[in-house]
């Protein structure tokens, strides 16, 4: 088979009793068979299926959005069809490239909020980031009271888009392999590139806040474990459910 500017020959061209060469082809747009001059396939735009708005060329980008491939017209659909990389979250997708100009996302953002495209990839963080989320803002999360309840509060561009957050840890010091947990160097201020890094909990859990723990301290709330939950022994000594966790665990601060 040959192809000429898009459309695809079937088998071989003939003359027709006005000896003009025939042939039959492949529509570039609806992919139906017809029959049409050979030579006239170098200026033609379709078969004669085509509205205008299926012949335009796009280029690169329409309206920030990326064409990665266009795929011709769709039967079933009845459109023009396209893969296309969002302008907002990257994540590629099919689409009619005639709608792009009248659209702002992918249907990424919901309620201000880019989704995050890596909870396959990266499960892991994109829990950590939800669950940073709910301790400083959810007032019914077991930890709201030592975050948000604080003013620790996290950066809007990690709130406003997950992603964000994603790729910042995946360039420093983040690895699926290795049991690393968020921290933030000074308890004090809350999450953002500047005051956070991936340490192993049993750092986390002797950093600022919590190092006033000591290991008469950390006697006490194992013994109080015995009789408390772990969510009382935090509030008693004004330290993270986590870190309650880790001591009677004996992850952190070991006999």
């Amino acid at each position: 088979m040959k192809e000429i500017n898009g459309f695809i020959v079937i088998g071989d061209r003939w003359k027709n009793e006005s000896n003009c060469y025939k042939c039959k082809a492949l529509c570039k747009i609806c992919k139906k068979e017809f029959i049409t001059n050979y030579h006239a396939l170098h200026r033609m735009k379709s078969c004669g299926c085509a509205r205008p708005s299926l012949l335009v060329d796009f280029g690169e980008y329409v309206n920030g959005f990326k064409l990665l491939k266009c795929h011709g017209y769709d039967v079933v659909r009845g459109v023009r069809w396209a893969t296309v990389e969002c302008k907002i979250c990257k994540k590629e997708y099919e689409v009619d490239p005639n709608k792009l100009r009248y659209r702002k996302h992918c249907g990424c953002i919901k309620k201000n909020v880019v989704a995050s495209r890596y909870n396959k990839s990266h499960p892991q963080l994109s829990q950590t980031i939800t669950h940073m989320i709910g301790r400083c803002y959810n007032k019914d999360n077991q930890d709201y009271y030592n975050y948000g309840a604080r003013g620790i509060t996290i950066c809007d561009e990690w709130l406003r888009d997950r992603n964000i957050f994603i790729e910042w840890s995946l360039e420093n010091g983040f690895e699926n392999n290795k049991k690393l947990s968020i921290d933030r160097i000074d308890s004090s201020k809350g999450y953002s590139p500047e005051n956070c890094r991936w340490t192993t909990a049993i750092i986390q859990a002797q950093n600022t806040r919590r190092n006033v723990l000591t290991i008469e301290l950390a006697r006490e709330i194992r013994k109080d474990a015995q009789t408390m939950t772990y969510l009382k022994i935090a509030k008693k000594y004004q330290v993270s459910y986590g870190t309650v966790s880790n001591v009677v665990n004996n992850i952190s601060w070991k006999e």
